[in-house]
């Protein structure tokens, strides 16, 4: 059987490539994932879409109406829940809290909101978002040609989405409440 001999330096070269072979499926996955991030993060920060697909942002928030601050979030398996809530016209809501953060959008009619606190008050019509107060109480009512909104809750498994409260003007006549502020 006949050798065949390469030159010097090709060998050194084949030899090379065979002691660092085990690093190239490594590199090669290194080099394949940054290109991937590459292309794909330009899309996933973007601004653009597809053609013919458009996207606004409705509402981001950290605060309530009113500029309450939002805290956290509640404890527990995430539930999110989204209801849509109608009220015939000049109907009012029960004095209420919500214990988690929730966003509604008001898709027609008008819709006033009032802190039993403060009796600070605000209105909102079709096409309005309204960030909603956490553990602080209020209450709602329609205009004159009713509302209907859609409201996104986001809460954890087992949590009421609102909790009724007693009317202010209630607790102001309570000689129990009265005892309590003295």
């Amino acid at each position: 059987m006949t050798a065949i001999r390469l030159p010097l330096t090709h060998a050194r070269a084949l030899r090379s490539r065979a002691r660092h072979a085990h690093h190239l499926p490594r590199a090669f996955g290194a080099a394949l994932c940054t290109a991937a991030l590459l292309t794909i993060a330009p899309l996933a920060f973007a601004d653009t879409h597809p053609t013919g697909v458009t996207a606004k942002t409705l509402v981001k928030s950290t605060a309530a109406w009113d500029q309450t601050g939002y805290t956290a979030y509640p404890a527990g398996t995430p539930e999110p829940t989204l209801v849509r809530i109608t009220l015939a016209p000049n109907t009012p809501l029960d004095w209420h809290t919500h214990p988690m953060p929730a966003i509604g959008y008001v898709t027609s009619g008008q819709l006033t909101v009032e802190r039993a606190d403060n009796g600070a008050q605000r209105a909102f019509t079709a096409g309005q978002t309204i960030t909603e107060l956490v553990d602080v109480a209020h209450r709602g009512w329609a205009g004159d040609t009713g509302a209907e909104l859609l409201v996104f809750y986001a809460g954890a498994a087992q949590q009421p989405l609102s909790v009724k409260s007693p009317d202010p003007r209630e607790l102001a006549l309570d000689e129990r409440v009265k005892q309590t502020r003295d």
